[in-house]
């Protein structure tokens, strides 16, 4: 019965430490895919090709961000667009007509870690956030 016992103890404590490992792989699924969201260009780092945004709406996984600076890594295949509010047309731009204190909407994907934008598009309503 001391032997049956202390076996069940040790399967109860290897499963206690098994159980975040098993967890983990998890956590980090839940920490990328794609992202979307609204906020000012805060820097831009022509350099290093980033674009550091203040967020101030976003999807869910841009929610636990909301009122802080994310650095977005532009690529070759990011698309930049400007949308006047007089039209609904949005015109192709450059990574070098960005201004720092353009309202922006962003679409991207995390993942590792690195916020990555597919498409910034300048003019961005933000009249409905503080």
């Amino acid at each position: 019965m001391k032997k049956l016992m202390s076996l069940f103890v040790a399967l109860f404590l290897l499963g206690v430490m098994v159980l975040p490992a098993a967890a983990a792989p998890e956590t980090a699924i839940a920490k990328r895919g794609p992202f979307s969201l609204v906020g000012k260009i805060s820097a831009i780092d022509a350099a290093s090709g980033t674009v550091t945004v203040n967020v101030l709406k976003g999807n869910k996984l841009v929610q636990p961000y909301l009122g802080q600076s994310i650095t977005l890594k532009t690529t070759a295949t990011t698309r930049y667009l400007y949308k006047s509010t007089a039209t609904a047309v949005a015109t192709p731009i450059t990574f070098a007509d960005l201004k720092v204190g353009d309202p922006v909407s962003v679409n991207g994907r995390l993942a590792n870690g690195v916020w990555t934008a597919t498409r910034i598009t300048v003019g961005a309503k933000l009249s409905c956030f503080p």
